[in-house]
């Protein structure tokens, strides 16, 4: 299975590998003889190997890890009473149970569990049961010998990975198993995807010309030729970004070697947004972002180079609408870059307050007024790897991330989070083998401190989402777990075939111990499989739609993207989905080539495999699948973008990864204050329904104004954009404390 990362930010946009599961079909059989798994099954595509190169065989008395997921003894029976305890005016809504009742009930058959354990035993395997599944060890040649297959090492550009040779023979006695993880480590994935190369040249204002008419215009240097077209359709507010595609071409081939873009230079009013690039180095194009402060009609000019050739292009002309944004001294927050002057404001706990904004300051208050007793909200946190050996600020072992929330908490005053490590898997991919984590951990971090300055944050490190809530669910210790990965729905059953089934089960039982799980929808529009065409995956599935994984569960609140425009006072001015109409601005196989190398735009769609759950078919009857994100928080870079550090460094970053533990501190704030939550969709479905003068905060949702994600657009209703809309905080505090 691949799990890709769902953050952007400048220079900071990855996917992430991560170990799948493998279905095992059926209950335990008397046939003495090993159940091949058929071809159409395999633990990875054979297309994946085959794109990648065979380094050799694992060492036979190298150590090898894996996990058995068990099914539960009653699976109906856990499904329904998860969703009870979720449902308002359901008799046993919020009556939560402790881990160990939960495991009394719905746990595995011990008998299985014993027969599993004894032929990992016969086999010379170690097998140890950690609540819902079987952690086991041995050699390779072991495990070889057991499986009929060979574990082999592949090389696909930059990224090794380990993965079994063949299709595994499977023993009779397993097969009553739920499912197999951690035989494909370290699977092959995008991998960093930041631009390379690119380099800020301002133009010279001696280069403005007059406005070119209509949304096009061109400039050449010789065989060098580069055109412009604004895709974003009529004007913006102020804050909201307009959207320029570049394409650069050499002897009228796309110029591969496209790699220096500037910024813009031109006249303009106010405070400007910081261009944020997405580059597409293989069809020599790149879109770039930028927002005003204040309305006005704008042309830029921009210089683009090769290296060789250089021409400056006079950008078509943008206008933008409506009242003035916030804006802040950009010394304040990227003076180590040497800027000064008015910029929008980012978000920040100080000069504009994410909680200001979504009315979530008296909820984290409250919060922050139980901290000061001695109780602290307690938040989980997945990373897939990337703990470090050389710790953190408290010594524990996070190393970057660590300090960075540290930083971020130092500088606008606030109690400092508290960190502790609840989880370390096998498979964990290792500090130095994927940047891309500690980055994703960093903003995690940051925007928990932002929702529930002085949390106890417990990490749980793995190279699988499953082990990862297995523990959160087995420990029982926080109240919200916060998970900023995942991938397309499509492509994770082709990797991992059964997983969500597994998944959900591991979820219900979360649920059901009142755990609330919140889940970054995705960054890349209605295709969350895009980036892993370039690994083998067909583009019949990787460019299908479909919304990302685990966001689909039905068990997990999925937070969607938006660009906002804040005004002088903080409040929301106007909203639309990350990403504006990209979707339809530009053509269908260019957003699909971008999608494919960049995290870009907020995720959406309507699930293929995850049938509608009751409180989404109570709003929208006419739904065929389980509809992502629920609701959405701002995801844009620029618009305002999220300031923070990584790696001690000052920082614009967003992606609905800034969602997920935002929400995920304001849940464990209500929790706080209020008690555990647990699966919060039924009851947000319920109060969207309720008028906005019956609720005592006002309305749940504020609406998005418009959107389209490349198959889905913006609509009045419930969607699958941004879901709901943005979260009105207060207004879901003061109806759950009610």
């Amino acid at each position: 299975m691949n799990i890709g990362r769902k953050a952007a930010g400048i220079a900071l946009a990855a996917s992430l590998p991560a170990i799948g599961l493998l279905a095992v079909p059926g209950a335990p059989v008397a046939a003495a003889t090993p159940h091949l798994l058929p071809a159409m099954d395999p633990i990875l595509p054979p297309s994946v190997t085959a794109h990648s190169q065979k380094v050799g065989p694992l060492s036979p008395s190298a150590p090898f890890h894996f996990g058995v997921v068990l099914p539960s003894r009653d699976p109906a029976g856990l499904a329904q009473m998860a969703q009870a305890v979720s449902t308002p005016h359901s008799p046993f809504y919020h009556h939560f149970m402790t881990h160990a009742e939960v495991m009394a009930k719905y746990g595995p058959d011990p008998a299985l569990v014993s027969q599993i354990i004894a032929g990992f035993q016969k086999a010379g395997l170690k097998a140890v049961q950690q609540n819902q599944m079987l952690a086991v060890s041995g050699t390779v040649a072991q495990v070889n010998q057991l499986f009929r297959t060979q574990l082999t090492q592949y090389k696909q550009g930059s990224t090794s990975f380990v993965a079994p040779n063949t299709a595994l023979a499977l023993p009779s006695w397993l097969r009553g198993a739920g499912s197999l993880t951690g035989f494909a480590q370290g699977t092959p994935s995008t991998g960093f995807m930041e631009a390379k190369h690119l380099t800020a040249k301002w133009a010279p204002l001696s280069a403005m010309r007059p406005t070119p008419t209509g949304a096009t215009s061109t400039a050449s240097d010789g065989p060098f030729s580069v055109t412009v077209q604004r895709v974003t359709d009529g004007a913006r507010a102020p804050g909201l970004a307009v959207r320029y595609l570049v394409t650069a071409t050499l002897n009228g081939q796309p110029d591969t070697n496209f790699l220096s873009v500037v910024g813009t230079e031109g006249p303009f009013a106010g405070a400007a947004g910081l261009v944020q690039w997405y580059s597409n180095p293989a069809a020599g194009q790149i879109l770039t972002d930028f927002t005003m402060s204040q309305q006005q009609t704008i042309s830029m000019a921009m210089t683009i180079s090769d290296g060789t050739y250089s021409a400056t292009v006079q950008l078509p002309a943008a206008a933008f609408v409506g009242p003035a944004v916030k804006v802040a001294n950009a010394a304040n927050f990227l003076g180590q870059y040497g800027l000064s002057g008015p910029m929008i404001a980012p978000w920040n706990p100080a000069s504009n307050n994410v909680n200001t904004a979504f009315n979530a300051q008296q909820l984290v208050n409250a919060g922050t007024q139980a901290e000061s007793y001695g109780y602290a909200p307690r938040i989980g946190v997945y990373t897939a790897g990337g703990i470090s050996t050389n710790g953190g600020t408290s010594g524990i072992g996070f190393g970057v991330p660590e300090n960075d929330a540290t930083m971020f908490a130092g500088k606008f005053n606030l109690p400092v989070e508290h960190f502790s490590t609840g989880y370390v898997g096998p498979n964990s991919i290792p500090d130095s083998g994927y940047g891309g984590i500690e980055g994703e951990m960093s903003l995690d971090l940051q925007m928990m401190e932002s929702s529930a300055p002085g949390a106890n944050i417990t990490v749980y490190s793995a190279g699988s989402l499953r082990s990862a809530l297995n523990q959160v669910a087995m420990q029982d210790q926080v109240s919200v777990f916060s998970i900023s990965y995942g991938g397309g729905e499509l492509v994770e059953e082709l990797f991992s075939p059964g997983a969500q089934q597994t998944w959900d089960m591991l979820a219900q039982m979360a649920n059901l111990e009142g755990i609330t799980i919140s889940v970054s929808a995705g960054d890349n529009g209605a295709y969350s499989g895009a980036q892993y065409v370039y690994y083998g995956v067909p583009a019949s599935i990787a460019f299908a739609p479909q919304p990302s994984y685990p966001a689909n569960s039905a068990e997990v609140s999925a937070i969607g993207g938006t660009e906002d425009a804040v005004g002088t006072h903080g409040q929301l001015n106007s909203a639309a989905m990350w990403g504006g109409n990209i979707g339809r601005e530009i053509g269908h196989s260019t957003l699909l080539q971008f999608l494919s190398v960049q995290n870009m735009i907020a995720s959406g769609g309507i699930s293929t495999i995850e049938p509608t759950p009751g409180y989404q078919a109570m709003v929208n009857p006419s739904l065929t699948g389980r509809m992502t994100p629920d609701f959405s928080l701002p995801a844009s870079v620029v618009t305002p973008g999220y300031f923070g550090f990584f790696d001690g460094a000052e920082n614009l970053s967003g992606g609905t990864s800034a969602g997920a533990p935002l929400f995920a501190g304001w849940m464990a704030d209500l929790a706080n204050y209020d008690g555990l939550q647990g699966n919060v969709n039924p009851m947000l479905y319920s109060l969207y329904r309720v008028p906005s003068f019956r609720l005592p905060g006002g309305s749940i949702m504020t609406p998005v104004r418009f959107g389209n994600n490349g198959a889905y657009t913006e609509t009045a209703q419930d969607n699958a954009v941004t879901g709901l809309g943005q979260l009105n905080v207060d207004a879901l505090f003061q109806a759950l404390n009610g």
